[in-house]
């Protein structure tokens, strides 16, 4: 049975640290606009969600991408925005 869309977003969430893709993060955060850094970093929070999960389903990793991809979108535009000293208010 494939994960949900809940449960991927949960499992992206609890490996996007510095223990399972710190150096990927650096990476996207030294250069924003890098789509090779950031698919990088899609490619190893997948990888490690999967590890997590033990289920390499395709339609699993198909849901697990997508909220692989949809965090680091997230993550560079929170990152953008506090390094533009924008709080907002």
């Amino acid at each position: 049975m494939a994960i949900t869309t809940e449960e991927a977003q949960e499992l992206v969430e609890s490996v996007f640290d510095f223990d399972h893709v710190g150096s990927e993060m650096l990476a996207v955060r030294k250069n924003f606009d890098s789509m090779e850094a950031q698919e990088a970093l899609v490619e190893e929070l997948v990888r490690a969600a999967v590890e997590e999960l033990k289920d390499a389903s395709q339609e699993s990793l198909t849901v697990i991408t997508a909220a692989a991809k949809a965090r680091v979108g997230e993550f560079v535009k929170g990152a953008k925005f506090s390094q533009s000293g924008c709080s907002g208010l």
